[in-house]
């Protein structure tokens, strides 16, 4: 029967180095927006602790990074326009590194066998790319265009492990939902206690074998 298969994003499809810190985004908001150190360092501790402070509640919803830059930035009488708010997220958050981001291929290949079977895909992440930016990212990776929706928790909103964000994304007409993560506590469990099928992604060893089985693929 057809399924929705909802495929987190990073350390499932994307593997990924450890982003870069708060002294890197520093830097590039000085480079690309010719801020003043010290404007720059009060701009990111701003959006930092905002986002740090939705992290330390499962429940709370996650404020989009793109808002909270520029309202930080306005703040302190900076403001930019949008274009180049987005190259420095990329930019700070690693994109435009060519080793900092690789597709997992036996993942990528499972989306796209579960989607040539006629199962629903769609794509969860928490992340801080906005949802742009999150595209442009798994294009340039040669992420399978196969999802019909994707919920990324850089625009906002309820984030993983949230039942919300689960409902979310797992809305529409299906008998049967499974979720495909690397993280117990943010992916599996969460969808579990919903009443998903789970698999557990391995990063250093990805083997779609479990998904393929349940899709009888």
């Amino acid at each position: 029967m057809p399924a929705v298969v909802v495929f987190d994003c990073f350390d499932t499809l994307v593997l990924s180095r450890p982003l870069p810190g708060a002294d890197h985004f520093t830097a590039c908001l000085t480079d690309v927006l010719a801020l003043d150190r010290r404007r720059a360092e009060a701009v990111v501790r701003t959006v930092f602790e905002a986002i740090l402070t939705a992290m330390t509640d499962p429940c709370a919803p996650q404020p989009p990074t793109l808002a909270l830059l520029d309202t930080a930035l306005r703040e302190r009488g900076e403001p930019r326009e949008i274009a180049d708010l987005e190259e420095v997220l990329w930019q700070a958050l690693g994109c435009a590194d060519p080793d900092q981001y690789t597709l997992c291929t036996p993942m990528a290949d499972a989306m796209s066998r579960a989607a040539a079977a006629g199962h629903t895909v769609r794509l969860m992440s928490n992340c801080y790319l906005p949802g742009p930016l999150m595209r442009r990212l798994l294009h340039g990776l040669t992420v399978p265009e196969v999802y019909d929706r994707a919920l990324f928790t850089g625009d906002g909103g309820p984030k993983k492990p949230d039942p919300r964000a689960f409902r979310l994304i797992g809305e529409g007409v299906f008998e049967r939902r499974v979720m495909v993560g690397d993280s117990a506590e943010l992916d599996i469990e969460p969808a579990r206690a919903l009443g998903w099928d789970t698999v557990h992604v391995n990063p250093d060893h990805p083997d779609p074998a479990r998904l393929l089985a349940l899709l009888e693929l």
